[in-house]
């Protein structure tokens, strides 16, 4: 809906705001990133009920619009996005619209992550060249992306999408800035 991009032909998806469309597939991603020790900080027995899944993405919504979270670093206004295709969940994007210290340090203007069995077919470069885009919409041009340096995952899908590396930060992350426009 807001935006897509294929990395290739075994590639679909596009960003769409959050909606109980893919609340299935939602559960059974987080339950992939829960059996890798991620996301544990999300409760998945509580969102299986329709109405709290329904509660938490509209506090996902406000949180962006209004800047507010329990991370200094996440208090900042953003959007998140999900990438899906049709009714399956396959990942999330953060776009931080303005950068705080702690962002240029960790994180960056855009995170993102896909769930584990949709790894390796390219959704991570098509969903940050969509971000991207999205971003330029909103005044950012360029975008800071950051990441670990035993990453060598996330690096090449920022590469791919023309990120330059800056540096290591203070919190050791390497630092890419990637062109929006």
């Amino acid at each position: 809906m807001l935006g897509s991009r294929s990395a290739g032909p075994a590639t679909r998806g596009r960003l769409a705001t959050p909606s109980s469309a893919v609340h299935a597939s939602f559960l059974d991603a987080l339950g992939e990133h829960h059996a890798e020790d991620l996301h544990a900080e999300v409760d998945a027995e509580a969102l299986a009920d329709p109405a709290v899944f329904r509660l938490w993405i509209e506090e996902l919504r406000l949180a962006g619009v209004n800047g507010t979270a329990d991370c200094a670093r996440d208090r900042v206004p953003h959007r998140v996005l999900w990438w899906v295709d049709g009714d399956r969940y396959l990942g999330r994007v953060r776009i931080n619209l303005v950068l705080n210290d702690e962002l240029r340090e960790f994180g960056g203007h855009i995170g993102y992550d896909v769930r584990p069995s949709a790894r390796g077919q390219g959704h991570a470069t098509a969903l940050l060249g969509a971000a991207l885009r999205l971003a330029n919409g909103w005044g950012i041009n360029p975008a800071l992306l950051t990441c670990a340096p035993e990453n060598a995952a996330s690096r090449r899908v920022i590469e791919r999408n023309g990120g330059t590396l800056q540096d290591v930060s203070n919190a050791g992350r390497l630092r890419y800035w990637c062109a929006t426009g």
